[in-house]
């Protein structure tokens, strides 16, 4: 089956989304990794356990010949020393045997945490990547989706003798449609990698394999989208009946009858800042720039990549 240019230049788009996820996620994503190698921690806990194993030992040793001491000999000198073995330096070696025992199991605990850590945050850079990858593709999904329902909507001037049942009905079939398709998406990327990854749960303690968490990530994220729709078609229109904005709203047109995606970019920035936000607020966390689980700068960059790769994907005029 022929790939067409649109398709083509969304795949391209993705390829690079995924490039930029891939080497840097720090910067694309806003995460930090953990530092230390676990497999060195390891080994220094074993270096650990063999220093008081040694201690262990030796004292072991010089204990049988201090009893020694005092089951041959008697006095005071001798019962003095034998008070000092049992209850100073006894127990100053033991302690200090208990204390590389200690810093052992501390290293062995930190190693899993790194570990784990670690883990979660590659597989949630991975799903990040890979739905800023879905993102870009889905440009060409929606536009499919926008022909068909466009064409019904064609039959619909002709059936119907309301032209408003005709403007609206296909208007509400698309929003509803984008939102269900987009959605499931944004539940579909997740839950495959967490059950490829052996997540159970996110830092939140939600059950992330759970199905009454999937459906509420569904559900808001189906919210967001139809707040982006509607953000990104007010904004198209309000920039064309603005001078100011109008030439921001220009497309750019191919010679070969198609057009790119330009003109729209500035209100899917706007829709996609309105979707995060809308995402934020169902979560009951301050949406707004700034506070603790609102926006932030790396999300904006994912935006502008996402939506300025989708500016550049053609089609029909």
């Amino acid at each position: 089956m022929p790939v067409g240019l649109a398709t083509k230049v969304a795949l391209g788009g993705m390829a690079g989304a995924g490039m930029a996820g891939a080497l840097a996620p720090e910067f694309l994503f806003g995460v930090s990794y953990l530092e230390g190698d676990p497999e060195k921690i390891r080994a220094a806990a074993d270096v650990l356990d063999e220093i008081a194993d040694a201690i262990d030992r030796h004292f072991h040793d010089a204990n049988d010949a201090a009893e020694r001491v005092w089951r041959n000999c008697s006095g005071p000198a001798v019962d003095e020393f034998g008070r000092f073995w049992a209850e100073d330096f006894g127990l100053a070696v033991l302690a200090v045997s208990v204390k590389h025992r200690r810093a052992a199991a501390a290293c062995r605990a930190y190693a899993d945490v790194v570990e784990d850590v670690n883990h979660a945050i590659r597989i949630l850079c991975w799903i990040m990547t890979v739905d800023m990858m879905f993102t870009i593709g889905y440009q060409v999904l929606t536009w499919k989706l926008l022909q068909a329902i466009m064409r019904k909507k064609a039959i619909l001037f002709k059936l119907s003798a309301r032209r408003s049942v005709a403007l609206v009905l296909p208007t509400l079939a698309y929003y509803l449609a984008d939102s269900t398709a987009y959605a499931l998406g944004q539940v579909a990327i997740p839950l495959g990698f967490n059950l490829a990854g052996g997540i159970e749960t996110d830092l939140s303690g939600n059950e992330v394999r759970a199905v009454d968490h999937n459906l509420i990530v569904f559900l808001q994220h189906f919210v967001a989208n139809m707040a982006f729709d509607g953000v990104a078609d007010g904004g198209t229109a309000l920039m064309s009946k603005v001078p100011g904005l109008r030439a921001l709203g220009t497309t750019y047109h191919l010679p070969n009858g198609m057009a790119l995606n330009t003109g729209s970019f500035v209100p899917r920035v706007a829709a996609s800042t309105t979707y995060s936000m809308a995402i934020d607020a169902q979560r009951g966390d301050n949406p707004w720039f700034g506070a603790e689980n609102g926006l932030t700068k790396e999300e904006m960059y994912q935006k502008f990549l996402i939506h300025g790769t989708r500016s550049f994907i053609p089609r029909l005029k």
